[in-house]
């Protein structure tokens, strides 16, 4: 019986070691290490190194690894041969990791021949795939999973071979996620890629930089947009789209970008919907990829309704010459580049409810829609002046659309604005790989408010950059204005955006005639300025000149003339520009004349008791003026003065400086102060600022 048993053990140890050869051949390593010298020992670690037996001991690992670490961990035991046996150990590892990629890759490979025709993304969704206003079909049919991946209306998979052979697939996105095409910015050059993904709203495309999916960093910015990234799938999801454009590379469709709308390099005129190619362009395609934000504003931007629909409210406002000035300075926006102007700005401003913002709703129909609710092509001038200078870029040869000035954070922010826009560029700034893009335009600003825009400037180059309609646009009947204007909404609410189409068409098609278009523009300018009687007057002649066009281009197009000629009233607005122009000597004109108004505050022109007491007024002395006739200045507190300008309208610190600059305060002997100095008045010594009484004498004409 025991001899039975020993052959029985000896012929299963034998079929074992037939099944596993790695395992015998560790043994008789095991019994050299321990039986043999030195030179023996050699000989078998040689004998190890051949390729065929670090494949068995690769297999073997695989498939009876507890075996085997267990036989070497004993060879490692033996004296000497601890650091032989590590090595050994991880290269078999690693051969044994690298034998099953291989045989993965190997399965990967067969199962992609066989089902060659069933990777396609349209086979992969189904029915199930993103719809065609997302991405063409055609497309579809084109694109193909990557190798080592798959993807599906449940969302994206990596794909493995298991030992036994069996594919895994492990889900490393719990949404489809892919790339549709490629586009090259024509402004930077830099690339982006349409990426697409299905998100709890929907499917969602984005036009993003190549970067974004390519870096992880950038790829969680998604997460915001619902795209199915998280932490803990960054690096398989950059792996994956990696290869999917490798994969798709040849397949992609690939077209140029832009982010912003307006005049394009090639002589195109881009709007959110369509790209109005030259002739030279007539195959080129161009799509719009906006800043991050502004991907909803272009939909402000879009027509709805009729072109007849749309004339049958500009003919309800035939008599109205504010309206029609509101619209041709819309249709004017475009042409500042081709007529090679700088932006200005059309200010509507008077009293509540007589028609400016119903001015501003047509102005804005001509592209888009004149909504107050987002998405609109009219905003606020509830705006930071960042957000007014990117929306401005974005825009660039559109017409920027402000309403109500009185909204503005403060009144700096309609200064400074206006000088921004009619630069037309914005500030330089940083960033982390250098500068960013500098936003530019070249376009008009339409702004509404109670006050007018010049208001809140002294400046008279502000007067030369705002034309100033004031009044009330739809007439001084409220009822009939009132009627007019809740029709006129209703109307345009359903039709907008198809003039500014007509003008873009116009212009594109004719542009061999652009030379022609800016020759009669020049006469235009030439007469205007002509009959102007200041320089701002004649600074206005161009915007006057450049309106007259549109206003052209508008009745070719078949819009009907006004009942009134609008220019009338715009000659009158130039003229009373520069009658407004020089702000510093309407503010010392004011101030002299509350002065005099309110001569007994003044120490020296004060009221005295019955006992020859000095009575002070009420609100304190305004400073010191003396009753004799020969007097030679006016001393003003600094505090009057300044409170005095505030409630005149006026803004004090720039009017000072402007009448520091034209000498009409008495600077100081001492050198210490330029504006002011101090003044004794009944005992107590007051800073003041002296006018003199030839400048006084010059400013009133007496």
């Amino acid at each position: 019986m025991e001899n039975n048993n020993s052959v029985e053990e000896r012929s299963t140890g034998s079929a074992a070691q037939q099944q596993n050869p790695g395992i015998d051949i560790l043994q008789r390593l095991l019994e050299s290490l321990r039986e043999g010298d030195a030179a023996t020992q050699r000989a078998a670690w040689i004998s190890i190194q051949d390729p065929n037996i670090m494949t068995s001991l690769a297999e073997c690992w695989q498939s009876d690894n507890d075996t085997v670490d267990t036989l070497l961990i004993t060879i490692g035991s033996i004296r000497g041969q601890a650091t032989r046996a590590r090595n050994l150990r991880s290269a078999v590892r690693n051969l044994s990791d690298s034998l099953v990629r291989r045989r993965s890759d190997d399965m990967l490979d067969e199962l992609e021949e066989n089902l060659a025709a069933n990777l396609t993304l349209s086979s992969c969704f189904g029915n199930s795939g993103p719809p065609a206003t997302i991405v063409s079909p055609d497309i579809l049919d084109l694109l193909v999973s990557p190798r080592g991946f798959a993807i599906d209306a449940a969302g994206v998979y990596r794909l493995a071979a298991s030992t036994e052979g069996d594919l895994v697939r492990t889900r490393i996105a719990a949404a489809p996620f892919f790339i549709a095409g490629r586009t090259s910015d024509v402004l930077t050059g830099e690339a982006r890629l349409q990426a697409i993904w299905r998100g709890p709203a929907g499917w969602c495309s984005r036009v993003v930089s190549r970067r974004t999916l390519m870096d992880t960093s950038k790829l969680i910015g998604l997460a915001d947009l619902e795209a199915p990234v998280s932490s803990m799938n960054l690096a398989n999801l950059v792996s994956y789209l990696a290869d999917f454009e490798a994969e798709n590379r040849h397949r992609l469709s690939s077209l140029r970008s832009t982010p912003r709308m307006g005049w394009q390099p090639g002589g195109g005129f881009l709007l959110p919907e369509s790209y109005y190619a030259t002739a030279d362009e007539a195959d080129e395609q161009l799509v719009l990829t906006p800043p991050a934000g502004f991907e909803s504003m272009s939909k402000g931007w879009m027509t709805s309704g009729t072109w007849d629909g749309w004339l049958e409210a500009a003919s309800l406002v035939s008599p109205y010459p504010h309206m029609h000035v509101a619209i041709y300075a819309s249709v004017a926006a475009p042409l500042m580049k081709l007529l090679r102007l700088p932006g200005f700005v059309v200010d509507f401003s008077g009293e509540t409810s007589g028609g400016k913002t119903t001015a501003l709703r047509f102005a804005a129909s001509v592209w888009g829609s004149p909504s107050e609710n987002y998405p609109t092509a009219m905003y606020s001038w509830d705006a930071t002046k960042v957000w007014i200078e990117r929306t401005a870029g974005y825009l660039q040869n559109l017409p920027l659309l402000l309403d109500e000035t009185k909204r503005a954070k403060h009144n700096g922010i309609v200064r400074d604005v206006i000088y921004d826009f009619c630069q037309g560029q914005g500030r330089g700034r940083g960033a982390v790989e250098g500068t960013r893009y500098t936003d530019s335009w070249q376009s008009i600003l339409i702004s509404t408010g109670e006050g007018a825009a010049t208001d809140f400037s002294e400046d008279a180059g502000t007067r030369a950059r705002v034309l100033s309609l004031k009044g009330k646009p739809l007439g001084s009947n409220p009822d009939i204005g009132g009627q007019i204007s809740e029709e006129t909404q209703a109307i345009l609410a359903d039709n907008h955006g198809h003039l500014g189409r007509r003008v873009i068409e116009y212009l594109v098609a004719n542009q061999p005639r652009h030379n022609e278009i800016r020759a009669v523009y020049k006469e235009a300018r030439d007469k205007y300025a002509h009959i102007a009687t200041s320089a701002v007057a004649r600074r206005h002649a161009a915007h006057l000149a450049a309106l007259e066009i549109a206003a052209g281009i508008t009745a070719q197009l078949g819009m009907a003339s006004c009942d009134e000629d609008p220019f009338a009233f715009l000659i009158e607005c130039q003229e009373a520009a520069g009658r407004d122009a020089d702000r510093p000597l309407a503010a010392f004109q004011d101030m002299l004349s509350w002065c005099a108004a309110n001569s007994a505050r003044f120490h020296g022109r004060h009221e005295v008791t019955g006992h020859g007491v000095s009575r002070v007024p009420m609100h304190g002395w305004a400073g010191r003026w003396s009753k004799d006739q020969d007097w030679d200045e006016i001393q003003i507190t600094t505090l009057t003065m300044r409170e005095v300008l505030k409630n005149l309208g006026h803004h004090p610190a720039e009017i000072l400086n402007r009448w520091a600059d034209r000498n009409w305060i008495i600077v100081n002997p001492d050198g210490k102060s330029k504006r002011s100095r101090p003044v004794r008045i009944e005992g107590a010594i007051m800073r003041c600022y002296c006018i003199s009484r030839e400048a006084m004498e010059t400013c009133l004409g007496d």
